[in-house]
This record gives structure tokens, C-alpha cells and sequence, in this order.
């Protein structure tokens, strides 16, 4: 299978992760669930690491990168799925993907990272994409916006520690790991009542159908890059998840408020991704 076939799934798994998430949120307290499924995520991960052959690898010589990442990832997975409870499906993701704006400024400020100028010219159009789902271009959000836009701040602070992170794990270990460590901090954080965490719904079929669309789709991703896909062409065509998204809501939801804003929002976000990560590259 192509790495572009491969990467396309991975946006198609995750725009179902994030479908199945949404309609779990509404029938459970938003913090519980993403404990839960984060958890419930990392164990399916733990279970195929022995198919790659590559263990979870060197834990305790990276414990202090690895409580700063979880502490940025439990901060985004709050936030998310507490927007999630209230935003839009069709414009959640656009709001989200911001993240790469934040990505792009830590790697520069954090870990030295060269700015091209094509960067420049992403960071223009990931604004631009935010200013059209503002309340009148003003940057002006309400609460569910806002929210997602905390968390895309928090995830691009965890994609920075990932980038000085990752290089020392084997990929699927590492998934496992964050996962794990991220559902065990926000369980810890939240204390949730023993009924809640007996309620049905969190170990039914939407809640394993979000734990599984997570580990699908970083062991897609994954198998994307093996396949000889570059991370910036891998990243964006992973991107069709936005566009997905996007579709249902306005189809199958009837999100079809500032739909010509939304639509153009889209193209401006993926072209700002497009762009720094092409300066990335460079």
C-alpha cells in the first residue's frame, strides 16, 4: 500500500475518532471520557507493540520529558473534549489545527529551529482561516471556540516536546506511552465517582470505536512514513480529516451557518500547514 493511501486512512480514522468523540461527550461528563478512552487507547497500542518489534523503550532515562508531555496533553485533551461538548463538528477541527501555528513558533523559540519564509506565509493563513470563524473577522470567539483554541495552544506545546521527545522511542512505544500517561493524568486530576466510571456508555462500542480510532490512526501514520512518505506530505494529506469533518457537519448536522466561511477557513488552514511545514522541511 502507497504511503499516500496510508496517510489518507489515518485523516479517516481520525475525523471517525473525532465523530465517535463527540457523540460520546454527550452522554458523559466530557473529563471522564477523555480519561477513558485515552486509557482504553494506550492499552490497544501497548497490545501491538510487540508486532513492531520495538518495546516501549528507554522510560526512565526520559521521565522528565515524559511528565512535560503528559502535563501538556492532559491541559489539551481538557479543554478538547470540553469544546467538543459544545462546538460545532464542522468548525472544531479548523480551530484545532491552529496548533501547527503554536508548533511552528516553540520549535523556533524552544529548539532553535530556522523560520523560511514560507512559514511566515503559513502563519499569515492559519490567522487568516481563524479571523473567517470569528464572530465578524474580529478574532472574536465564543466559549466552545475559545476552548478549542486553548487546546490547540496546549497541543502545540506537546508537539514541541514530541519533536525533542520522540526521536529516542520507538513510534508505536511512544504512542502507547502518551496515551497511557495522558488518560492516567486526567483521571488522576479529575477523580472521577466510581459510578461514573461503571456507566455503561464508557465501555461500549462508541467509546472502543474512539480508543481504536486512536491507535489506527498513529499506527497508520505510522506505516505512512515507512512507506516512504515525508512528514509534510504525510501531515497534509492527513488533513482530508478536516474536510470530513467538516462535510458531516454540514450534511449530516446541519451546521450550515457561514458556510462559504467555513469552506474558505478550510482551504486557508491547510494551505498554512502546507507552508510551514514546506519551511520545516527546508
Amino acid at each position: 500500500m502507497t504511503w499516500l493511501a496510508l496517510a489518507l486512512g489515518a485523516g479517516l480514522a481520525s475525523a471517525v475518532n473525532v465523530w465517535a468523540s463527540k457523540g460520546l461527550v454527550a452522554r458523559v461528563r466530557p473529563p471522564v471520557a477523555a480519561g477513558v478512552v485515552h486509557f482504553t487507547g494506550g492499552l490497544i497500542c501497548l497490545a501491538l507493540v510487540p508486532l513492531t518489534g520495538g518495546g516501549l523503550g528507554p522510560v526512565l532515562a526520559n521521565a522528565a520529558g515524559l511528565a512535560l508531555m503528559t502535563g501538556a496533553y492532559v491541559a489539551g485533551n481538557l479543554l478538547y473534549f470540553s469544546a467538543l461538548a459544545e462546538a460545532q463538528l464542522s468548525e472544531i477541527d479548523l480551530l484545532l489545527r491552529s496548533s501547527a501555528l503554536w508548533t511552528f513558533v516553540g520549535g523556533v523559540v524552544l529548539l532553535g529551529e530556522q523560520a523560511a519564509y514560507t512559514t511566515v506565509l503559513g502563519a499569515a493563513l492559519i490567522l487568516a482561516s481563524l479571523a473567517l470563524l470569528s464572530k465578524s473577522g474580529r478574532f472574536t470567539f465564543d466559549r466552545a471556540q475559545w476552548l478549542a483554541l486553548a487546546a490547540a495552544l496546549a497541543f502545540g506545546a506537546g508537539n514541541v516536546i514530541d519533536k525533542a521527545l520522540s526521536p529516542h522511542f520507538p513510534p508505536l512505544g511512544y504512542t502507547a506511552l502518551n496515551l497511557l500517561l495522558t488518560g492516567i493524568g486526567v483521571l488522576v486530576l479529575i477523580r472521577p465517582r466510581l459510578p461514573e466510571l461503571r456507566r455503561r456508555v464508557l465501555w461500549g462500542k462508541a467509546s472502543w470505536l474512539v480508543a481504536a480510532t486512536f491507535a489506527l490512526t498513529q499506527l497508520l501514520l505510522i506505516l505512512a512514513f515507512a512507506a516512504g512518505g515525508g512528514a509534510g506530505q504525510v501531515i497534509l494529506a492527513a488533513q482530508i480529516r478536516m474536510f470530513v469533518l467538516v462535510a458531516v457537519g454540514v450534511v449530516l448536522l446541519g451546521e450550515r451557518d457561514r458556510l462559504g466561511r467555513k469552506i474558505l477557513a478550510g482551504v486557508a488552514m491547510v494551505a498554512g500547514v502546507y507552508w510551514l511545514a514546506a519551511g520545516a522541511v527546508r
